[in-house]
């Protein structure tokens, strides 16, 4: 055991006290959260752009109410960029705005009518005359309004929308709630309907997402609160994602510094002072000790962050005791892997390519996400959960949901986690102390097959 607790100890300072562990440590939240920061930073800062758009409007039905409504948008752009108005204020319904549908934040729309010289008609020289014009960057796009297909109809089937990206326009999108309000508002007066009553009818009741009430130790009653939708989102993902990079640290250096041992013929030296079982035994002890300390560095973190924006109540600290347990089993299951891998192989080349099936396997959680989020105690979810290379990051994604997760489930995914664990350290252990010697050739699967089943 002494010999154990000294090799634990020097894994443990090799892996925190290097530059690489302090990169990591800052990388990690950058590349979770960098892309939300980035959208929210650079959509406050970003310039307005100007979108000029001609409109194909030969019987005149739609441009001059069309070019008045896309002036009140832009100024009501310039006045929200002027002022500085919060988020919610920008996000204001089309009611609330006198009935003017909102523009994009920081986009102007300038509209011109396209009179051809050829008439009326609108034809493909004229369609193939604008598609250039926006490909030179003279504009941004172009809207054709063709006429009815009958005349007593107020509208055309469809209007067309030509732009380089026209299917993720914000432009399309206020031409379509522009062009569909007018013409809701020309069928109701056609009928002999008053639109101002239709919309006073029309008018949306909000529907709150709430959580559960509760009492406490006391008897008390809990009210209620309402849920935070993008919490209840990114919440469970960053749990996933926190609980994959913290198995990635853990188990990617061991694999790097089982390579260099074997190479450098380090090993071999170790092999003097204690056996293969210890060496692997304080490798892992130490790699775990590594993932505890980036796991309290973060929740501290989290925690000081949380309660200084005032958001700790809605944080579910009891998923944190649950969290540990699942980390520390899943440490455990990679690094052996990874170990067993680093030792058979002589370039990080080779390991990387017999890693690839168990990468996919613990990733296999990230493809379904939002299938799991949606449904955390349906049968896609519970089975993947109970699937040991997939249990941690399925487990912790789905208790930071929120929802009830059933005890029996837990408990039976921590026992198949613990078991299958135990396994694969003892075959890995197998592997290792046939291949931290081997020496030459890269052995084949089948071999290695033969190490852990035979020893």
């Amino acid at each position: 055991m002494k010999k154990i607790a000294v090799i634990a100890v020097r894994e443990y300072r090799a892996m925190v006290q290097t530059k690489a562990f302090l990169v990591s440590l800052i990388m990690m939240p950058i590349l979770m959260l960098g892309s939300l920061a980035a959208v929210e930073l650079l959509k406050n800062a970003g310039e307005i752009e100007e979108r000029k758009i001609v409109v194909l409007d030969p019987d005149n039905r739609f441009f001059d109410e069309l070019a008045r409504l896309a002036e009140a948008g832009n100024a009501a752009v310039q006045a929200r960029e002027a002022e500085r108005t919060s988020k919610s204020g920008d996000s204001k319904s089309t009611e609330e705005n006198g009935g003017i549908p909102q523009m994009a934040r920081g986009e102007l729309i300038f509209l011109e009518k396209y009179n051809s010289s050829s008439g009326q008609n609108v034809t493909d020289e004229v369609r193939v005359e604008l598609s250039q014009r926006v490909r030179d960057g003279d504009l941004y796009a172009f809207v054709e309004i063709p006429a009815p297909a009958e005349e007593a109809a107020l509208a055309p089937e469809a209007v067309l929308f030509y732009a380089q990206d026209s299917s993720l326009s914000d432009s399309l999108e206020w031409l379509d709630r522009t062009l569909n309000e007018m013409v809701k508002t020309r069928r109701l007066e056609a009928s002999n309907i008053d639109p101002a009553t239709v919309a006073l009818a029309s008018r949306r009741v909000p529907v709150k997402a709430m959580g559960l009430m509760e009492r406490d130790s006391s008897g008390t009653v809990i009210p209620a609160v309402e849920q935070n939708q993008m919490l209840k989102i990114f919440l469970p993902f960053g749990a996933m994602m926190f609980m994959f990079m913290v198995i990635f640290m853990s188990s990617q250096p061991m694999l790097e510094s089982v390579l260099e041992e074997k190479s450098q013929r380090i090993a071999e030296v170790l092999l003097g002072s204690a056996s293969p079982f210890q060496l692997m035994a304080g490798k892992l002890v130490g790699t775990v000790g590594g993932s505890m300390t980036v796991l309290l560095i973060y929740l501290a973190g989290v925690l000081i962050v949380a309660q200084r924006v005032s958001f700790l109540n809605t944080l579910p600290l009891n998923i944190v005791p649950w969290f540990i347990v699942f980390q520390i089993l899943g440490v455990l299951f990679f690094a052996a892997i990874f170990m067993a891998v680093g030792s058979s192989v002589n370039q990080l080349k080779e390991a990387q390519s017999m890693l690839m099936p168990v990468w996919m396997m613990m990733m296999a959680p990230m493809f379904v996400w939002i299938l799991i989020l949606r449904s955390p105690n349906g049968a896609l979810a519970k089975w993947l959960s109970l699937f040991p290379p997939a249990t941690p990051t399925t487990m912790v994604m789905r208790l930071a949901t929120g929802v009830n997760i059933p005890l029996w489930q837990l408990v039976l995914g921590v026992v198949l986690l613990a078991g299958s664990t135990v396994v694969v350290v003892f075959l890995a252990g197998r592997i290792f102390r046939a291949g931290i010697l081997w020496q030459g050739k890269t052995p084949k699967f089948t071999e290695i097959l033969r190490w852990a089943i035979s020893g």
